[in-house]
């Protein structure tokens, strides 16, 4: 072959190898997408998806009650297509989260049914399995920072009369303002429960939010057939604008009531009162104590 008809074969077959290649750049072959290795939450399952649908539809109850602290979107899978799970039935998977993240949401709902569980899996979300987040507690604030602050499970009780539980969860959380005039931020959010145990459906949901943003869950505990939680609050709280506070002690009690949720507050009783200690800060800061 002549040099250069030569070079222009090896310039031609270089040109066709760079143009393929730009061509297979340009459509890469489909994937499934990164999978996740953490652990699937499960609330129940069944051996049809018509069963498992169910269940997620009596589930939404649950999930509303708990939405103002935490938001779960349930997803059925079929257990063939996750690996880590055996094949041959429908699951109602609440998430799935990282192995150091999945305490928290674990608790709550074996909280309200114990055979809620876990299993380790490889989740590769496709077009035949949604994605699942890891929820995360409901941010009530932004701290000083600009990080939220959120609710975080704090106490837990239950009480059991005629084929339902009454449960109650409550929620807390704290955060101190910075710099001048600082102050503190906490409350409670208790969230009762009425569950019908043998047909696991929820019957009824109550909510007692702390009267202000400065309570304190002091206890809660199961007496005489009762939820009887403990709360110290202020009202009002220490703030910079009115220098001044009343501290206050009340019970709540929870009970079940003609299959219904019945919730009463005790009268408060004034437990302590003064000042909160700004005015002095303030003539501090104004250099007024030197």
């Amino acid at each position: 072959m002549p040099g250069g008809a030569r070079e222009a074969g090896i310039l031609g077959g270089l040109l066709l190898a760079l143009a393929g290649g730009a061509a297979a750049a340009e459509t890469p072959a489909p994937t499934a997408g990164p999978g996740l290795e953490g652990e699937l939450l499960v609330w129940s399952g069944g051996k049809t998806r018509a069963e498992a649908e169910s269940q997620r539809e009596g589930l939404k109850a649950y999930l509303n009650a708990l939405d103002p602290v935490l938001h779960v979107k349930p997803e059925v899978l079929e257990s063939a297509r996750v690996e880590g799970l055996k094949p041959g039935f429908f699951v109602v998977a609440l998430a799935v989260c990282p192995k150091n993240q999945v305490d928290a949401p674990l608790e709550i709902f074996q909280e309200l049914y114990p055979d809620v569980y876990t299993r380790s899996v490889k989740y590769v979300p496709t077009h035949e399995l949604p994605a699942l987040d890891c929820p995360e507690m409901e941010s009530v604030a932004s701290d000083s920072e600009g990080e939220p602050v959120r609710w975080s499970l704090g106490k837990t009780a239950s009480v059991a009369q005629g084929g339902t539980t009454l449960v109650a969860l409550a929620f807390t959380y704290s955060w101190e303002e910075q710099g001048d005039f600082a102050r503190s931020y906490f409350s409670v959010k208790t969230l009762y429960l009425l569950i019908d145990s043998k047909a696991r459906r929820l019957v009824e949901s109550q909510s007692y939010d702390g009267p202000s943003d400065a309570t304190t869950l002091e206890s809660l505990q199961t007496k005489d057939h009762q939820l009887v939680s403990s709360v110290k609050y202020g009202d009002p709280p220490c703030a910079p604008d009115t220098d001044t506070f009343q501290g206050w002690r009340a019970q709540v009690k929870a009970s079940i009531a003609k299959g219904q949720i019945k919730l009463v507050q005790s009268k408060p009783r004034l437990i302590d009162q003064g000042s909160c200690g700004y005015a002095d800060e303030a003539k501090m800061i104004g250099g007024e104590g030197h």
